[in-house]
């Protein structure tokens, strides 16, 4: 769409962590970054970056298919308190909201096993080594063969994805179409 809106602009992606992508704002490597709240991340009032939310996702349960509480339309975290866990890695911002969630279920989460890839997440529930937390959307496009998806009772746990770019910077000609086309892009 940025293409077509604003044909001037070139944008390169570059795959970085949250912790990294937001240092690389600041170090003007790059001019925008799209990342998700986590732990010690650069706050709302940091008066070096301007953040543009974009949206905030559930984090749905992935139970391999079977298991016991994959029957019910929704699943209580505190259920699953005695199975095993896949996660992400320590300082992945989903491994925090997975932490914090079923620490407020009142336990905490057994990982018997940790990837940051999302499909091997659900390949593995698939192979019912346990259940996990992924975000709605790192779903879409995944095979679910072998897996039950469940929206979490009460309230789900959440990320908050947004755009960072230097205090100032939003509204440079050529940042300003590019975070136009992302409010519009988060909102479909």
């Amino acid at each position: 769409a940025l293409a077509r809106t604003a044909p001037g602009i070139r944008v390169r992606v570059r795959d970085a962590e949250g912790d990294e992508s937001l240092l690389m704002v600041l170090d003007r490597q790059v001019d925008v970054a799209v990342a998700v709240e986590y732990r010690g991340a650069p706050g709302e009032d940091d008066d070096r970056l301007t953040r543009v939310p974009l949206y905030a996702e559930p984090f749905d349960a992935v139970l391999p298919a079977g298991h016991p509480l994959a029957t019910g339309d929704r699943v209580a975290l505190a259920a699953l308190a005695k199975d095993d866990w896949i996660g992400q890695s320590t300082g992945n911002p989903c491994h925090d909201v997975t932490v914090l969630a079923c620490e407020y279920a009142g336990f905490a989460p057994r990982f018997a096993h940790v990837s940051d890839d999302f499909r091997a997440v659900v390949a593995l529930a698939s192979a019912s080594a346990g259940v996990a937390l992924v975000p709605r959307s790192a779903l879409r496009g995944t095979d679910l063969t072998g897996v039950e998806i469940r929206p979490v009772d009460g309230v789900a746990p959440t990320r908050r994805v947004f755009a960072a770019v230097r205090r100032g910077a939003e509204e440079h000609p050529l940042i300003s179409p590019l975070l136009t086309e992302l409010r519009t892009a988060a909102a479909d």
